[in-house]
């Protein structure tokens, strides 16, 4: 007779049948079912994060004996204000900054000359019959005449698209209730986690939190550096003259660069797009000098303030970045590629958490024997056998 399964009590156990049918079933009905309410996940997303992020400071009021529902009032107030504050501080200058570059590229083209005197004799020696100036002329010209509409758009999103301000007021109202029944929320997965341990549960939603509220204050602490950073070299490099256009721009080369930096491995690549493609009209020598300026601030930032804000806790494969990334697009466009960013220590976490505390029933055993179990540490361990067996 076939030796039933064994399982260690406390774990979660994956018999065979349900790792062949029920677990890809389920990820195709997941991924088929994230795209037809990509909204809804997003918009519970957005304020399942600001809620995370929020909920330290109110719970370091109750710890003043504030009450929570004043709590809650006082850090949201205090949050929204802090983001009005900065948009009316920062915002209209790069907007302004924007629009004047787009509006200057056509110009700025015709007057770098030599550089496009050398691409045009580049492109004749290599046979290809382009003319480059009119080609760059009707780039740039493309650019600037689209790009102002969109910054306006920006500007004014939420004031004339009525949709937006209905997801926009949803997603207030659902973060406002996350952070009033976040300790009803974490009794609740914590009594009802898969280990049926309610240690475990507690544990998971402490890390958890833990995760993705020190990775969005990490991230935005290097943001502000690297933006920051920027913003100042290429004002400097204006300065001294070695890119002349660093001065007029340097705002919007900042926040741009910091925005950038949101996006782990390829933001430093399109944070420097900008500022190389304005600085190679000005001349072939300020296209240097930016390249090696960017260098210079990415290796200070790879060595130095990574090591240091982020730490290793949160280096995933880049592979997994990538993924996140589309997957983010596939289901809601750009703002979904940013939301999929911080939910990546999340799962992380999660991974990290259940790996040691599931048991799947190991495909190499015989049919009757005995079941791979999963170590503290990940490892797979397979019991000792009995009898003589265990002698030889």
């Amino acid at each position: 007779m076939a030796a039933q399964p064994d399982f260690t009590p406390g774990r979660i156990y994956v018999p065979r049948w349900v790792q062949l049918a029920v677990l890809p079933v389920l990820l195709i009905i997941a991924w088929f079912t994230l795209g037809a309410i990509a909204q809804v996940v997003f918009i519970f997303a957005v304020a399942g994060l600001v809620a995370l992020v929020l909920n330290p400071l109110v719970h370091g009021l109750e710890r003043l004996h504030v009450n929570r529902y004043i709590g809650v009032f006082v850090v949201y107030v205090g949050f929204v204000a802090v983001l009005v504050l900065v948009a009316a501080l920062v915002w209209p200058p790069v907007v302004q900054q924007l629009r004047n570059l787009t509006t200057a590229l056509p110009g700025m083209a015709d007057k770098a000359g030599d550089t496009i005197t050398r691409l045009q004799r580049l492109s004749d020696r290599a046979g290809l019959a382009i003319d480059v100036q009119a080609q760059i002329k009707a780039s740039l010209t493309a650019i600037a005449d689209r790009v102002p509409s969109f910054t306006s758009n920006v500007v004014d999103v939420g004031v004339t698209v009525v949709r937006q301000i209905t997801y926009l007021i949803i997603m207030i109202v659902i973060s406002i209730y996350m952070l009033l029944d976040s300790k009803r929320i974490g009794r609740f997965v914590s009594g009802h986690f898969p280990t049926n341990n309610v240690s475990d549960g507690e544990e998971y939603v402490r890390r958890a939190k833990t995760a993705v509220v020190d990775y969005v204050k990490a991230q935005v602490l290097l943001s502000a550096v690297l933006g920051g950073s920027v913003g100042l070299a290429m004002w400097f490099l204006g300065m001294i003259g070695a890119f002349p256009s660093g001065t007029r721009y340097a705002l919007f080369f900042g926040v741009w660069a910091g925005l950038m930096e949101a996006i782990p491995y390829l933001g430093p690549v399109l944070a420097a797009v900008p500022p190389s493609l304005v600085a190679v009209l000005d001349s072939p020598l300020s296209a240097l000098w930016v390249i090696i300026t960017f260098v210079l601030i990415q290796e200070v930032e790879g060595h130095i303030l990574v090591p240091v804000i982020m730490g290793g806790r949160f280096r995933v494969h880049p592979l997994v970045v990538i993924f996140a990334i589309l997957a983010g697009g596939e289901i809601h466009g750009i703002s979904g590629m940013l939301i999929a960013i911080p939910l990546i220590p999340l799962v992380k976490e999660t991974i990290v958490f259940l790996r040691p505390r599931t048991q799947f029933e190991s495909w190499c055993a015989a049919a009757d024997g005995p079941i791979d179990t999963v170590t503290d540490d990940g490892a797979a361990q397979r019991p000792e056998p009995d009898g003589p067996a265990a002698a030889v």
